[in-house]
């Protein structure tokens, strides 16, 4: 018996690329008329640039049913063979409900999807906890009822750079965009327990927002992962890295790269913390 790991694009992990047993299914980026595969068709670093220099705000799309059960068939080889597939927050995608009317197609008792109510690195940390569950010879089922409690202790809080490109997308409203914009403020952002994107305040810096994404994760006490995700700040994202070890030695902390899809909302210059808290962290 296997059980395997489906995960989608807007995973990010430390270092950046996932782990070679966990199977990515690629959201969609729309220029106009084209489309690219997240991850697939361009490197982060060249969607970027291209974000940058188009006049336009590029849409993004779901993987279709059909490309999570070409997915699913593929890995449920075996009769005992089984699915948990973790994906972004259903409260900022439709990629949940594509995996699930997938899951009936295929075998609805053999897969178990599961909104992981965060993304990007937090969404990240929840499959490699589940895919060191498997490998300890876990059930699917078990797997998949563990996450609820380990995604209340999964946070992602970010800073960002320009509200330009959340504006653009309508995740804020066009007059605190212009607001932040005048005087360069820098808005500070998490992923709330429901999936969705919440400001949790403002600095007038850069070094300002850094701070206060470092009192963030020291409030959450005891920590057991950490990350740092960037877009387009391989520099800042180092630095915020190193503060970051400072306060907690002898833990790994990665940097990973927003994906195309993440990126084309949170805007060049973004800067985030991944994290997950003790169970006995309160």
């Amino acid at each position: 018996m296997s059980v395997r790991i489906v995960t989608d694009s807007t995973a990010d992990f430390p270092g950046s690329r996932p782990p070679g047993d966990v199977t990515v299914l690629p959201l969609r980026v729309h220029f106009g008329a084209e489309e690219l595969r997240d991850r697939v068709d361009c490197t982060d670093e060249e969607f970027v640039q291209r974000l940058i220099a188009s006049p336009e705000f590029p849409r993004t799309s779901v993987p279709p049913p059909g490309e999570f059960a070409d997915a699913y068939r593929r890995l449920l080889r075996d009769p005992e063979d089984a699915v948990v597939s973790i994906h972004i927050a259903e409260a900022l995608s439709g990629t949940c409900q594509s995996a699930r009317t997938a899951a009936q197609m295929v075998d609805p008792h053999r897969i178990h999807v599961v909104d992981s109510r965060t993304v990007t690195m937090g969404l990240g940390f929840l499959v490699l906890d589940a895919l060191e569950a498997a490998g300890r010879g876990q059930s699917a089922a078990r797997i998949a009822a563990a996450i609820p409690e380990r995604r209340s202790r999964t946070g992602v809080v970010c800073l960002l750079d320009t509200l330009r490109y959340l504006e653009k997308g309508g995740r804020f409203g066009r007059i605190q965009a212009l607001l932040g914009g005048i005087l360069s403020i820098k808005q500070l952002a998490a992923i709330g327990r429901d999936g969705v994107m919440e400001p949790i305040g403002r600095a007038r810096s850069r070094g300002g927002g850094r701070a206060r994404l470092l009192e963030v994760v020291r409030a959450r006490g005891p920590i057991t992962r950490l990350g740092v995700i960037h877009v387009a700040s391989p520099e800042a994202a180092a630095g915020l890295r190193d503060e970051l070890a400072r306060e907690h030695p002898g833990l790994a902390i990665g940097i990973g790269h927003a994906s195309p899809v993440i990126a084309s909302h949170a805007g060049p210059g973004a800067l985030g913390v991944g994290f997950v808290g003790s169970p006995e962290g309160g």
